[in-house]
């Protein structure tokens, strides 16, 4: 929707996002796409939202000049739910993609009283022993 030359576009967000703030990071997100790769040349990171499936797809450092990331949830969906995977499955796809230069955002539910439920810090908490 944003691939254009005339703004709105992605070049007029990035710029947006920047003011005040040059070293601002900045990765646009049109969903759901695989394989990850940048929307625009603006883009410092990939968004890489993935969903129900891993991504296995060649995993590099970097894709088009962006900063490899993936971004998926904990819990049986986005900010909900019990933990999906277990704990090697957890800690092994994390080591995954970092072991490739890539990055990964867990999505973590809060509760109504702004706490992470604690089988979600205990299982990141395990993210410890990458280091």
């Amino acid at each position: 929707m944003y691939h254009h030359d005339d703004e709105p576009n992605f070049s007029s967000f990035a710029a947006a996002l920047r003011k005040g703030n040059k070293d601002a990071i900045v990765a646009l997100n049109e969903g759901v796409l695989t394989p990850v790769r940048p929307q625009s040349a603006e883009e410092d990171y990939t968004a890489g939202e993935i969903a129900n499936d891993f991504y296995v797809y060649p995993i590099k450092e970097k894709v088009q000049d962006a900063q490899f990331h993936i971004l998926t949830y904990m819990g049986d969906t986005w900010g909900i739910g019990e933990p999906r995977l277990d704990d090697e499955l957890f800690v092994g796809y994390t080591k995954h993609i970092m072991d490739r230069g890539g990055v990964i955002s867990w999505d973590m539910p809060i509760t109504h009283d702004g706490h992470i439920p604690e089988p979600f810090i205990n299982q990141f908490s395990l993210l410890r022993r990458l280091r």
